[in-house]
């Protein structure tokens, strides 16, 4: 199907994920945070004003999960509310598909053997995880003939992991960035019809597998080491209405 690239918008441009999409859709309007305030209308209105979008990808949001558990007025602000005021001058602006990039982290991820699908009940264990799951729902109470939602599920990072240390009990179908940037990419494209996808790898890996495959230096830990917020301990996503991708057709090195 024929897109038009250059009327993409792609929010959250300077997180990684929105690095990995400037390389995969170059073409496409990259909003920054003086540009598209999602706490003031106004600067909503304005950006739509100026910019023509046919399709949005709204990856801005907070994600750090300890910065949620201790901010969480301004966690929802951005993350639900903010998600609110996009979506409405969206619609008002014609817009034609709103995609929303969510998180496995909507699961409470107590069960080492389950693959969450797109039909599997969500109960997140921490703030942060709530905030990404009331935003879906906002997303897909705005679905219609007018406007297309879509809520995309995923788990990746960037390369080289960030961290000293990378956990070996935790576990996830993991893309890298650039691999989630790709699948988003196919869903611009070849518009889905069920209201939620998940983008994910097709093998369950441990982060530290995750951050030596990306070529990353690190050290085991286990949860047992571990001291802050609930973590998410497995993070494991399949899908039945969508294609799963490998880890290794994805290049790692995001930067």
């Amino acid at each position: 199907m024929l897109i038009n690239k250059s009327k993409i918008l792609i929010t959250g441009s300077s997180g990684k994920l929105g690095k990995a999409c400037k390389k995969i859709m170059p073409q496409a309007q990259f909003s920054t945070r003086n540009e598209i305030d999602l706490q003031n209308l106004n600067s909503i209105k304005k950006y739509f004003k100026k910019n023509k979008v046919e399709t949005i990808i709204h990856l801005a949001a907070i994600t750090s999960i300890p910065f949620c558990e201790e901010n969480k007025k301004k966690a929802y602000d951005i993350n639900v509310n903010g998600t609110r005021n996009l979506i409405k001058e969206a619609l008002n602006a014609e817009v034609k598909h709103f995609i929303y990039v969510s998180t496995a982290c909507v699961f409470p991820g107590n069960n080492d053997n389950i693959m969450e699908d797109e039909d599997s009940i969500p109960y997140p264990k921490h703030f942060y995880g709530l905030t990404k799951l009331l935003a879906e729902e906002i997303v897909k109470s705005f679905n219609s003939d007018k406007m297309k939602t879509t809520v995309i599920r995923t788990n990746f990072t960037s390369m080289p992991w960030e961290y000293p240390k990378a956990f070996t009990d935790r576990y996830g179908t993991y893309l890298f960035a650039q691999g989630v940037a790709k699948g988003l990419k196919d869903v611009v494209i070849f518009k889905p019809n069920n209201p939620i996808i998940h983008i994910c790898g097709s093998r369950k890996i441990s982060m530290y597998e995750y951050a030596k495959a990306g070529g990353s230096d690190v050290l085991p830990i286990n949860l047992s080491e571990y001291n802050g917020p609930p973590l998410t301990q497995n993070m494991c996503l399949t899908s039945k209405y969508w294609k799963l991708y490998k880890l290794e057709d994805s290049d790692y090195n995001d930067e």
